[in-house]
């Protein structure tokens, strides 16, 4: 069998940051800047420039930046949060911890994101906030759910987590709602030496409140005004992410430059993609719904092909969240996905041989 072929490698996109990163680790080292400070106060500034967004905030992960972001919006108990039904679990635990409700609407069977339409069944009166996923690095609906909810007084929190250096409609995604949110664990597409997160947003009001949450509620130094977190971004992260935020957008198109490869082996075969169009993805992840899942898994295996299922079962199915189901049949399209999808290598630094190795087996008719 061939060299195996890992369905993530972190190694190709942070080497080349890591001789500039030792350096600089060295003067943050020596600054003691290792909890907020400098780094960090630079990041959010390249940041927010980068994605034409007004205020950047960082924080440790990308579930504070949700959690912050709800409590920003003043978000509670007696409150209702709707959520994907097919999407990891981070992007529910903020409304949990705030005290609101979850509550569940089914994806589009063809891409994966919220459905607008079972949002719009979803509604009650009690519904303050919708969180949308772009899923994989492909645009959310949030136009179509702009128009849907206009006039409702009801928030729109994007979970970008997966769509770093993303474009829809000529604007960044993570910027066409109320707020977004960022994750940059490290198989992100901007991924940390760690874990860290973000949330931006236009609004001076809800980016000050998010500022003292983060930091203790901590008007000044041992003044609180009430309830707070220690949700800091790492000094260390900040310098790390600024060093390859440069690379963002070159990382990016070698993704799609991939996908371009795996998606011209597909053709019209009976692999159905998440997303067919190159440029309307950042490319997290390379998701096809296989009809067949058993089957072209033994063949990736027996090709030495790394891969993943996202995600294996829905939410609504984990026993965290079953007590906020009200109708377990209700996302028909998110437990199709569930039981269909695989997720390929996708990542840069891919080898051309490997890449040809991956396309070999989608283009395969057998």
């Amino acid at each position: 069998m061939p060299k195996p072929i890992p369905h993530i490698d972190l190694w190709p996109s942070n080497r080349p940051y890591l001789k500039a990163f030792l350096t600089d680790m060295e003067k943050l080292y020596r600054t003691g800047a290792f909890s907020g400070g400098e780094y960090v106060d630079r990041f959010e500034r390249e940041f927010a420039a980068y994605l034409g967004a007004g205020h950047c905030i960082g924080v440790n992960s990308g579930t504070s930046a949700l959690h912050l972001a709800l409590l920003a919006l003043g978000i509670g108990p007696g409150d209702e949060v709707i959520v994907p039904a097919y999407t990891f679990a981070g992007t529910v635990w903020g409304a949990l911890y705030c005290g609101a409700t979850p509550v569940f609407a089914d994806v589009d069977a063809e891409t994966g994101n919220l459905s607008v339409a079972a949002v719009e069944r979803a509604l009650t009166k009690r519904t303050r906030a919708v969180i949308v996923v772009h899923l994989f690095g492909q645009a959310a609906p949030v136009g179509d759910l702009k128009r849907a909810l206009r006039g409702r007084g009801i928030r729109i929190i994007e979970d970008a987590a997966q769509a770093h250096g993303g474009m829809h409609a000529g604007q960044a995604m993570g910027t066409h709602g109320d707020l977004g949110c960022f994750s940059f664990y490290p198989t992100k597409n901007l991924g940390a030496a760690g874990e860290g997160g973000a949330v931006v947003t236009a609004d001076k009001r809800w980016a000050d409140r998010i500022r003292l949450l983060r930091n203790h509620n901590a008007a000044k130094r041992y003044v609180h005004l009430g309830l707070g977190f220690n949700y800091r971004m790492e000094g260390m992260q900040g310098l790390f992410l600024s060093l390859k935020l440069k690379g963002l957008d070159a990382m990016n198109r070698e993704r799609a430059s991939i996908a371009s490869a795996y998606l011209a082996a597909i053709g019209e075969g009976p692999l159905r993609p998440l997303c067919r169009a190159v440029e309307d993805s950042a490319w997290h992840a390379f998701v096809c719904r296989v009809p067949r899942r058993a089957r072209f898994l033994a063949r990736l295996e027996a090709e030495g092909i790394g891969h993943a299922i996202y995600y294996p079962r829905i939410l609504p199915d984990l026993p965290a969240f079953k007590p906020y189901v009200r109708d377990p049949s209700a996302f028909p399209a998110a437990k199709s996905l569930s039981r269909t999808t695989v997720s390929l290598p996708l990542y840069p630094g891919l080898r051309k041989a490997d890449i040809a190795r991956v396309a070999a087996v989608l283009r395969d008719r057998t």
